[in-house]
């Protein structure tokens, strides 16, 4: 009988702490906006959770475990409320959302996953950010 090393323990013990899951498994599961940043024509504008519920601003974003995204939003944000329901695939610590229809229409977002927590941050050429959102997941 093969005995497992302490070293083998700790790395399987490693794979199931969240902090180190892979996006593929801390993803699936609903998403709603708590706050966002733009920066339109040089001046950074920030929506906090209680300004996006004076204004009854939200983004619902549902990633399943095949690989498709779902979202409604009504923010004013033109590259969010462009998103077409589709598919998503992630590389790194980027997640493209892919347009079914033209793939020169998906999008790309520099992300962060901790703690049920998703931050989702996409810049243009220049550097200005195009917008730089938190997201909570909730139970479904």
């Amino acid at each position: 009988m093969k005995k497992k090393s302490g070293f083998t323990a700790f790395v399987d013990w490693l794979k199931t702490s969240e902090m180190f899951a892979r996006p593929s498994k801390q993803l699936p599961g609903k998403w709603n906006l708590v706050e966002y940043y733009v920066e339109p024509e040089n001046d950074l504008v920030y929506f906090d959770e209680n300004r996006l519920k004076e204004e009854n601003l939200f983004w619902e974003l549902e990633f399943t475990k095949t690989q498709k995204y779902y979202h409604k939003t009504n923010i004013p944000v033109s590259l969010i409320t462009l998103i077409e329901d589709g598919t998503w695939s992630h590389s790194g610590n980027f997640i493209s959302l892919i347009n079914p229809n033209d793939f020169r229409k998906s999008n790309e977002f520099q992300f962060a996953i901790d703690k049920n927590t998703l931050k989702l941050l996409k810049k243009d050429a220049l550097g200005k950010i195009e917008f730089f959102g938190t997201l909570t997941k909730t139970e479904i």
